[in-house]
């Protein structure tokens, strides 16, 4: 089995220059852990996840707890915070490879690349989703007793 046979193919993404309130808003809007950051021809430039948001507004929140207002605690824009250096997978390569390294390299997510354009996107969750599925199919293609 390849990556491309259980990748994400609608990826939602954000740009670099994005105001990190939009790029909250979609994260938390559409129950996000993390969106791949892209230029404007589909290559991967970072990823931004719901872990660097909060790391973001902590001082936020710790301002709020002291009693002091806090102004636009959302400023900036995605380029700011996200990581640069992001792992990536091409479509092509086998299922089993990408398991290994994502459970050595303790890696949730990754984006997916052809020709060095984004085209997916593979978490652990497609992966045991799809593994369960097979079960069941599996489970319902076996000889019943009579």
């Amino acid at each position: 089995m390849e990556v491309r046979e259980i990748m994400t193919r609608d990826v939602i993404t954000a740009g670099p220059g994005m105001a990190l309130r939009e790029a909250a808003d979609i994260i938390v809007r559409r129950r996000l852990r993390a969106v791949p950051v892209i230029d404007e021809e589909g290559h991967v430039l970072g990823m931004l996840t719901d872990g660097q948001l909060m790391t973001h507004f902590l001082p936020a929140l710790e301002q709020e707890r002291a009693g002091r207002a806090v102004a636009a605690c959302v400023t900036g824009s995605v380029r700011d915070i996200m990581e640069r250096t992001v792992l990536c997978v091409n479509e092509a390569e086998p299922l089993a490879n990408v398991v290994r390294l994502m459970l050595d390299k303790k890696i949730e997510r990754l984006p997916v690349v052809r020709e060095g354009q984004l085209v997916g996107f593979l978490t652990r969750g497609d992966i045991i989703r799809r593994l369960l599925r097979r079960d069941v199919t599996d489970a319902t293609d076996e000889p019943k007793e009579v």
